[in-house]
């Protein structure tokens, strides 16, 4: 991971600081705004030195005393330094309502989540043994996060006077239940979180603390988002990019596919989410990508049931899915 710091200005007043993570990506987006003798962010990356060392170095190159940190959701890369700049700067933080339920569960009080996770991958076919692995699959992320309260919590709809702009929060759920991005309607400007990234598909995933059908919540709100025409998109990975309708064309047919291989896959079986997870990634190395295969899967597995594609039938000790009889 590299810590050379590297902060651009993207537009006026607002910065772009690339911050290293220990994932696929490699690096998440820090956005800081500045307005006079304050400074405003969105996103804070991971509860690592290296990290909080550039957004240090990135806030005294740019100057401003922090005031609001912006969280579009409560992944660690996004969400996992708050605590750190709370107590060093005393910021305020924004989150949306259905994420703040979220925090102590997935980082605080872990145990109650791990069992539930165990229960969910146990009803949807996954082995004992390999349950028992895969509930734990996000364990050390705990490592990455400390958390910080919600000084303010978003329904979606307010306006957030950011860095001298305003910027209107737009709930966006799917890849969490409560992400968000913000749109600067002045100068057509959308900083899009996980929600929208010019070379990959974010995760949507189906489990325990997801929405019911966070697929469709996913597609839904990113033709929401392309409505509003965005001049230019400022991604949380990748590049700023313009041309948002090209790339949520490319999202949406990307799930269509999906869907399509599913239904085909099932045929006239009746098959478990994890079955399907087999069918269309292959059994995977890593632990945590089983997982988040398996979690896919069951999100294009409920959009094809709400869609009345799949039956979904569900018992006490199982979950299965069928074509309709």
């Amino acid at each position: 991971m590299t810590t050379d710091l590297a902060v651009v200005e993207v537009a006026p007043g607002v910065h772009s600081l690339s911050v290293p993570i220990p994932f696929e990506e490699g690096a998440v987006n820090v956005f800081l705004l500045r307005d006079g003798g304050h400074l405003d962010l969105i996103d804070c990356g991971m509860n690592l030195p290296e990290s909080l060392a550039l957004i240090r170095a990135a806030i005294k190159e740019i100057g401003g005393r922090p005031r609001r940190l912006v969280v579009t959701h409560i992944h660690p890369d996004h969400f996992g330094a708050a605590g750190p700049l709370v107590d060093e700067f005393g910021v305020e933080v924004y989150l949306h309502r259905l994420e703040v339920p979220l925090v102590h569960p997935r980082y605080l009080e872990l145990e109650t989540l791990v069992a539930e996770v165990g229960r969910h991958l146990s009803l949807h076919g996954v082995p004992e043994a390999e349950a028992e692995e895969l509930k734990n699959a996000s364990r050390n992320l705990r490592s990455f996060v400390t958390p910080a309260e919600a000084d303010v919590q978003l329904d979606g709809a307010e306006t957030l006077e950011l860095g001298g702009r305003r910027l209107l929060v737009d709930w966006t759920p799917g890849h969490s239940p409560g992400h968000i991005c913000l749109f600067d309607s002045a100068d057509r400007l959308l900083f899009s979180g996980d929600q929208l990234l010019a070379e990959i598909s974010p995760n949507i995933a189906l489990h325990p603390q997801s929405t019911p059908n966070p697929l469709d919540d996913y597609v839904g709100a990113l033709k929401r988002l392309v409505a509003r025409n965005p001049r230019i998109v400022f991604p949380a990975h990748g590049r700023p990019f313009e041309d948002p309708g090209e790339v949520v064309d490319g999202l949406i047919a990307h799930h269509e596919r999906r869907k399509d291989r599913i239904e085909d896959l099932i045929g006239k079986s009746e098959m478990s989410g994890w079955q399907v997870a087999l069918g269309v990634w292959g059994y995977r190395n890593q632990m945590w990508e089983r997982r988040l295969a398996l979690q896919e899967g069951l999100a294009h597995l409920q959009s094809l049931a709400v869609a009345g594609r799949l039956e979904k039938l569900a018992t006490p000790d199982a979950v299965t899915w069928r074509r309709p009889r």
